[in-house]
């Protein structure tokens, strides 16, 4: 992804529509809470920033997008989890195994 797509990643905010593109569909929500931790750099070297955010669609399916960037190195990892039951009646997430193509902001339009 790139610095405009990295903005527009981190500029949603609790009750923002989103929309998330993978190569088998498209996820339409609403981010319900979201997590941002800037990168720093540290006696290890350099620690990504990272940014979740928890959608829920209008199906009350619930997803977890993790965005972790760097700021000086062109590295980026995006993973997308659903949260659903499991055998003994608990919840727990799981990992959706797709590839995330584009996150845009259906207020701005398409600009991821």
């Amino acid at each position: 992804m790139t610095n405009d797509q990295t903005a527009t990643v981190l500029g949603f905010e609790c009750t923002d529509p989103i929309q998330i593109r993978t190569q088998l569909y498209t996820i339409t929500g609403v981010v319900y809470h979201c997590d941002h931790r800037e990168p720093e750099l540290t006696f290890r070297g350099p620690e990504p920033g990272e940014c979740t955010l928890f959608v829920v669609t209008d199906r009350n399916d619930r997803y977890r997008l993790q965005y972790t960037y760097y700021d000086e190195i062109d590295y980026t990892n995006v993973t997308l989890d659903q949260y659903g039951g499991i055998s003994d009646g608990q919840y727990s997430w799981f990992r959706t195994s797709v590839s995330v193509e584009a996150i845009t902001d259906p207020k701005v339009g398409d600009q991821s």
